[in-house]
């Protein structure tokens, strides 16, 4: 899970993720886009109690470049199955349960957990429904949720896809809705419950929102040079 200035939820997210994965034997990997907080220190606090891989960027990256990072971590450990999300906790310990089991007990290549119950902002809406187009763009498939965080990956389907995606890919969980539709891989959809991010701040600080109606200006220069950064990217989706 990538994270940046996670502290005040973290620490509680991934005991709950632990409590709900145990008898997996989970091993957590967090990476920290030099949070300013004290994130690092929670996650290293909780090392001494459970398997909690930390790595911290060299730099601030921003979210795609650390999920990248965490991915291909993830991949080095050489696990039986890799489970994706945001550090932020939006998600519940059971659905994740539910997601590995459907996973488990099924052929699927990707499980994708669909988000219910959201209550986004009108513009947040507009860029979902974006994001859905922009996959179908790429693969002519339709997602139900193109940019959800929580996937359940086979590591040798994970690997073949991060061979093609950067290191520096703005979305990459869009990148990987698209191929793993493109390379016409096993993808089941599992619907999870969606929560407001942990800690007392529900919006976080990543986008320097202060009003929650309207995008941030940070908000709307990502989406401007994430859509730049996307159009530049024909080569992941060309056949081998």
């Amino acid at each position: 899970m990538p994270a940046w200035n996670e502290a005040e939820g973290i620490g509680g997210f991934i005991e709950e993720l632990h409590a709900s994965l145990s008898i997996w034997n989970p091993t957590f990997i967090v990476v920290d886009d030099c949070s300013t907080d004290t994130t690092a220190d929670v996650v290293n606090s909780l090392g001494s109690m459970r398997s909690v891989i930390l790595s911290t960027n060299e730099k601030n990256a921003g979210h795609g470049p650390s999920t990248v990072r965490g991915l291909q971590l993830a991949l080095a450990e050489s696990p039986e199955v890799v489970i994706a999300l945001d550090g932020d906790g939006q998600f519940l310990g059971p659905d994740v349960s539910k997601c590995l089991t459907e996973f488990l007990s099924s052929d699927a290549d990707i499980v994708e957990g669909v988000r219910k119950n959201r209550h986004d902002p009108l513009f947040r809406r507009i860029t979902t429904h974006a994001s859905r187009l922009l996959v179908w763009s790429r693969c002519r498939r339709l997602p139900t949720d193109a940019n959800t965080p929580l996937r359940v990956y086979k590591p040798e389907k994970l690997r073949i896809m991060l061979n093609r995606i950067p290191d520096n890919a703005m979305t990459p969980n869009l990148l990987i809705s698209s191929l793993s539709r493109k390379l016409q891989m096993n993808i089941y959809e599992v619907e999870v419950s969606f929560i407001p991010r942990r800690g007392e701040n529900e919006v976080g600080t990543s986008w320097g929102t202060t009003r929650r109606q309207v995008p941030s200006k940070r908000f709307a220069i990502f989406c401007a040079n994430a859509a730049v950064q996307w159009l530049s990217f024909p080569k992941p989706f060309q056949e081998d």
